[in-house]
């Protein structure tokens, strides 16, 4: 049985107060590109935070209210098509270096970038570490596993920093 105790309705309505106030702050200051609301087909709210990548054009991070807590996810990628085994061995030694998110394969074999943290624990300064982490490692991993999970096909963007 978990410690963290059953969400109410005025922790659920303090955690998208805090949210949609980080949020705004972001979109104004044109840091973030764009944030939505809505309904997941289990029937939990839901954001979706789409921020620009570097490697990738846009990470969009994912945050479900569950019951008790709230969950974070990140597609990393789609489930590699060659050297399954070499991308997965690159992600697992990663992933014992990775703080606060972590990796995880998804139901659909993609990888993603995810955690959990109890609605009691949301703040502005929680959502920037989030999302610095989301960022942050988007960019380490992206290229790297894509460039292994798809050898035949994947091509590095060109980037401001690559130019450069």
């Amino acid at each position: 049985m978990s410690s963290t105790p059953i969400t109410d309705v005025a922790a659920a309505e303090e955690f998208a107060r805090t949210l949609d106030a980080w949020s705004q702050r972001l979109l104004d200051d044109e840091m973030l590109l764009a944030a939505e609301t809505g309904i997941s087909s289990d029937g939990k709210k839901q954001w979706l935070l789409r921020f620009a990548g570097e490697e990738k054009q846009f990470v969009a991070i994912w945050m479900t209210l569950r019951q008790r807590t709230v969950y974070v996810e990140i597609e990393l990628m789609p489930p590699p098509e060659e050297n399954v085994s070499e991308v997965l061995t690159i992600a697992m030694a990663k992933n014992f270096d990775l703080y606060p998110l972590h990796l995880a394969i998804g139901p659909d074999n993609g990888m993603y970038l995810v955690m959990r943290f109890p609605v009691g624990d949301a703040s502005s300064e929680l959502f920037d570490e989030i999302s610095g982490a989301a960022l942050r490692y988007v960019d380490e991993l992206f290229p790297t596993l894509m460039a292994r999970g798809y050898a035949s096909a994947y091509r590095r963007r060109v980037t401001r920093q690559s130019r450069s």
